[in-house]
């Protein structure tokens, strides 16, 4: 009989410890899948810092981006939104009015140099100078300061979520998403502003580019490949930003990009091809580029002699989109249409939108290049271009007249070419002399008629990422939903048990 009862009182306490440790793995599911859920509002609220009302009632410092209101100094951080400025003193606070648009975002108390929003430990706010070029020392130590923010890279997703929940409920330190990035400089020597070469300074021995060294610069033959982009070559090498990069400076560099697409840098005489500093297979160069500065397309394409290539800028990495279809040598009749030996080439671009469930709005699910043929490249005879090619061209092919188009996909032109339909179109754009609005009227009332060739290659770059926060917020919503279900159907259980 003892026996049976400790048995029973095993059971029961087996049983209790079973339902605690249920219980308490329903209770983390759900208090999991809360949190997460409310991450989802936090993080869409954490820019809800009033900057209009600052920016309109507040105290601007001078020509800076720091303004004072209620008691607290704050500066706008793009992309981040506006941050406060934590433990400044405010009597004693002051801007830099050198002149230099990167002063705008820096600012000093008795005790701080703030860089944004974010205080420098080790700069003697009373020994500051302005070296120039965004480089700053106090004697004793030196920085670079870079003037354009960028997403802080410091920042993990779970302490993102930690610091959005915080800040929803309390408000005290809003999440620091984005920052103004900074580099300190091991150097004992003074550092001198490179002329003409922004973010460039030189101690005599070193050239540095935003705070980095650059190996084995020659400085007397160092420029830029062009002036609005972070390539540069000497001599001998080839580096972006501070990095060299694996090739040789042939001298025959240059950016190419699709209108308001990614930017390569690309060696004509190697046919080399560089996004940043990641570089396509130069095992499989050379790589002839086709669509510079084209605007029915989203994506450039590289050609080599077994295949077409694009870069894939959410996967980050070159891609093959098919083989080499063309036939021998390949050249632009426009930026958007090409021939080779024996056919004539276009782009094409379009947009794929997703519906969202439960919601009228849409989302980016792709963006597609594709190529298509019209054939024999025979008899097509071009006539004039449009206000000197900024519009298009005319052309002919036989006895009918086409309209080429260069003002593209962003001034919502869709195709890339048009059959003229009638004399008087073809007379009115031989003598052209307006914007793009008059050449979409003509689309609209079937003066051009679109012609589609023969499909040869689509390029399609999937935009998944758009979709995240339905996904996840959507997955929340099943698990908590199972998570109902069960406690239900656990306690339900339960119940029934005890009544026999």
């Amino acid at each position: 009989m003892k026996k049976n009862n400790s048995d029973e009182t095993l059971k029961f306490k087996k049983k209790r410890s079973s339902d605690t440790i249920f219980t308490f793995k329903i209770i983390s599911a759900i208090i999991l899948v809360i949190v997460f859920l409310i991450f989802l509002l936090a993080s869409s609220k954490t820019t809800s810092l009033d900057s209009y009302e600052i920016e309109e009632k507040g105290q601007k410092y001078a020509n800076s981006d720091f303004i004072q209101y209620q008691g607290k100094i704050s500066v706008s951080v793009p992309s981040g939104g506006r941050y406060i400025l934590e433990n400044v003193d405010i009597n004693s606070f002051r801007v830099l009015n050198s002149g230099d648009r990167n002063t705008r975002v820096i600012g000093l108390d008795k005790n701080s140099v703030y860089l944004g929003n974010i205080p420098i430990p080790d700069l003697d706010p009373n020994k500051l100078e302005v070296i120039g070029n965004g480089y700053y020392t106090d004697g004793t130590n030196t920085y670079f300061f870079s003037g354009v923010s960028e997403k802080n890279k410091n920042l993990s997703v779970p302490m993102r979520i930690f610091q959005s929940l915080i800040y929803s409920f309390s408000k005290t330190k809003k999440p620091q998403t984005y920052i103004y990035p900074y580099k300190k400089i091991d150097i004992n020597k003074r550092l001198k502003p490179i002329s003409d070469f922004l973010s460039f300074a030189t101690d005599g021995n070193n050239i540095y580019y935003e705070g980095e060294i650059l190996e084995n610069v020659d400085f007397n033959t160092l420029e830029a490949v062009d002036p609005y982009h972070e390539y540069f070559t000497d001599k001998e090498n080839v580096y972006y930003k501070s990095k060299l990069l694996p090739i040789k400076n042939s001298g025959n560099l240059k950016i190419v990009s699709s209108e308001q697409g990614d930017e390569f840098l690309y060696d004509e005489a190697n046919g080399y091809v560089f996004i940043e500093d990641y570089s396509f297979d130069r095992e499989k160069a050379p790589y002839k580029v086709i669509g510079n500065k084209g605007n029915h397309l989203y994506n450039l394409v590289f050609v080599n002699n077994e295949g077409i290539y694009y870069y894939d800028n959410q996967k980050k990495k070159q891609l093959r989109a098919g083989d080499n279809i063309f036939v021998g040598n390949v050249e632009e009749l426009s930026p958007n249409v090409f021939t080779d030996d024996e056919n004539i080439y276009y782009f094409h671009a379009y947009e794929v939108q997703k519906k969202l469930k439960h919601s009228s709005g849409y989302v980016l699910a792709s963006r597609n290049t594709v190529i298509y043929s019209l054939g024999k490249k025979d008899a097509w005879e071009k006539v004039n271009d449009i206000k000197s090619g900024t519009v298009g061209s005319i052309w002919k092919k036989g006895n009918k007249y086409y309209y080429f188009d260069n003002l593209g996909i962003f001034q919502l032109i869709d195709n890339a070419i048009y059959e003229i339909s009638d004399k008087e179109t073809l007379e009115y754009l031989l003598n052209y002399n307006e914007g793009s609005s008059k050449i979409r009227e003509f689309i609209e009332n079937e003066k051009l008629i679109k012609i589609e060739g023969e499909k040869k290659i689509e390029i399609r770059v999937k935009y998944t990422t758009f979709f995240l926060p339905f996904k996840i917020s959507g997955l929340l919503a099943f698990i908590l939903g199972i998570v109902i279900a069960k406690v239900s159907h656990y306690f339900r259980e339960k119940k029934n048990a005890k009544k026999f």
